[in-house]
């Protein structure tokens, strides 16, 4: 014959796989409506998720002639930004001495 301890002992075990259950029903609804408000704030700012991908809306359409010049422009700044071929002007001129953080080195006076 059971005693109350092991009533007592059933009643708590149940207790426990039931606050589990509960609180794992109530994680997953909290974070399906945190993922909803996301990708309801995310389209509003013209980003669509779906299970395939993400599709992008965007207010400009380019033609041929803006792709073109948006594309040379691109190429004029990197080859710009390239030393390929550039000539240093202070290649011969001496460099002075610089300390630690670019400062210049301190030369005690006595």
């Amino acid at each position: 014959m059971a005693t109350w301890v092991d009533y007592a002992a059933l009643v708590l075990t149940l207790a426990f796989f039931a606050g589990m259950g509960y609180m794992y029903l109530y994680m997953r609804n909290f974070w399906s409506g945190a993922v909803e408000n996301t990708k309801g704030s995310l389209q509003d700012k013209g980003f669509s998720l779906s299970k395939s991908g993400v599709s992008v809306k965007t207010d400009k359409r380019f033609d041929h002639e803006q792709y073109l010049d948006a594309t040379q422009r691109g190429f004029i700044k990197a080859f710009n930004a390239s030393s390929a071929g550039k000539v240093d002007p202070d290649a011969g001129a001496k460099k002075s001495k610089r300390g630690l953080f670019g400062r210049r080195a301190q030369v005690e006076k006595t």
